[in-house]
C-alpha cells in the first residue's frame, strides 16, 4: 500500500514539474532533387526602380489578319493575261527618249510589196501550149524590181509564131504571150491577107513596150501599170514582106482597107485580152494598140 502511494506521488510530481519547450520542433531538410531532374531556378527578383531609369515600354502586339471583307483572293493562273509579245520591226532602233536624234539615222522603211507568185501548174500548161503553137521563147529568173514590179515566171519571146518575129524581143508573162499568139494566128494573119493582100505575108510584130516598171501612162503618181506585172504589150506596127503598116486612128467614116483592117483588129483583140486601148482612145494611146490580160471580177473586159 505504501509502495503504491509512493509511485502515485512520484507521478504527480513529474506531471506538475513538466514544462513545454521554448520552441517547436525543428523541421527536417528537404531531400535533394534526383540527378535526372534539373533544378528549377528561382525567379529573379525585380531590381528596384531608380529615379534615372526610364520606364520600359509595353510590347506592341503583332498585327492580326485583316477582316474577312478586306481579303482579296489571288487570281487564278489562267485568269492572268499573258504579256503581249514584244514585236519589233526590222531596222535601226528609235533614239532614246529625251535624247536628240542621231544624225543619219533613218526610220525603218515600210515593208516591201512582193511580187504575186504565179501558179506553177498554169505556167507549165501555158508553156506547153506555146510550144504547140511554135512560139520561140525561153524562161528566165524571177524579176523583182520593188513596189510590186516583176514576175515570178517571166519568159522572153523572140518569135510569136514560126517565122513571125517579135521585134524587139519581149519579156512578159506566159499568158500575155499566149493570147498574142492566138490573136496573131486567128485574126491578124487572116484579116491582113484580105485587107492588106498587097503587103505580102506577116514577118514581124513591132512592139513598143512589154515589161517595164512604171505607173499607168508613165505618170509620177497613180496606179501601177499592167506592164509592171508583165501583163501587157503595146503594138506599134506590123511588118510585112512589102512594107510596114503602123497602128493608126481608124475613124468610123474611113472606108479604106487599112482603116477597116485596124477596126477589125481593135474589135477582135477584145476576144483575147481583157483590156484593149485602140489608137486614139486617149491622149496616151495615139499611135499604138495597148493589150493586157488583167483579171477583173466576173470576167469583165474593157475595150475602147
Amino acid at each position: 500500500m505504501t509502495k503504491r502511494l509512493a509511485v502515485i506521488l512520484i507521478g504527480l510530481g513529474l506531471l506538475t514539474g513538466a514544462a513545454l519547450p521554448p520552441t517547436g520542433p525543428v523541421p527536417t531538410e528537404k531531400p535533394p532533387a534526383p540527378a535526372d531532374q534539373p533544378a528549377v531556378p528561382a525567379p529573379a527578383e525585380k531590381p528596384p526602380a531608380t529615379e534615372k531609369s526610364a520606364p520600359v515600354p509595353a510590347p506592341v502586339p503583332a498585327p492580326g489578319p485583316p477582316p474577312a471583307e478586306d481579303v482579296v483572293p489571288a487570281e487564278k493562273p489562267e485568269d492572268t493575261p499573258s504579256p503581249a509579245p514584244d514585236v519589233r520591226l526590222p531596222g535601226p532602233p528609235p533614239p532614246a527618249r529625251g535624247l536628240p536624234p542621231v544624225p543619219g539615222l533613218q526610220p525603218a522603211a515600210p515593208a516591201a510589196i512582193r511580187v504575186q507568185p504565179e501558179d506553177s501548174a498554169q505556167f507549165a500548161a501555158c508553156q506547153a501550149e506555146l510550144k504547140t503553137l511554135g512560139t520561140v521563147f525561153e524562161t528566165g529568173a524571177p524579176i523583182d524590181d520593188g513596189e510590186g514590179c516583176g514576175m515570178s515566171h517571166p519568159i522572153t519571146v523572140r518569135e510569136i509564131l514560126p517565122g513571125i518575129k517579135l521585134a524587139p524581143e519581149a519579156t512578159f508573162r506566159c499568158e500575155t504571150a499566149l493570147q498574142l499568139a492566138h490573136l496573131t494566128r486567128e485574126t491578124i494573119i487572116p484579116a491582113a491577107r484580105i485587107a492588106l493582100a498587097d503587103k505580102g505575108e506577116l514577118k514581124a510584130i513591132q512592139q513598143a513596150s512589154a515589161y517595164v516598171c512604171r505607173n499607168r501612162n508613165s505618170v509620177e503618181t497613180g496606179k501601177i501599170s499592167e506592164h509592171a506585172y508583165g501583163n501587157a504589150i503595146d503594138i506599134a506596127a506590123l511588118e510585112f514582106d512589102k512594107g510596114t503598116v503602123p497602128m493608126m486612128i481608124a475613124a468610123q467614116d474611113d472606108g479604106t482597107f487599112p482603116a477597116a483592117f485596124q477596126r477589125s483588129l481593135n474589135a477582135a483583140a477584145c476576144l483575147y485580152f481583157t483590156t484593149v486601148l485602140s489608137p486614139g482612145s486617149d491622149e496616151a494611146h495615139k499611135d499604138h494598140l495597148h493589150l493586157d490580160v488583167i483579171a477583173r471580177k466576173s470576167g469583165y473586159r474593157f475595150c475602147r
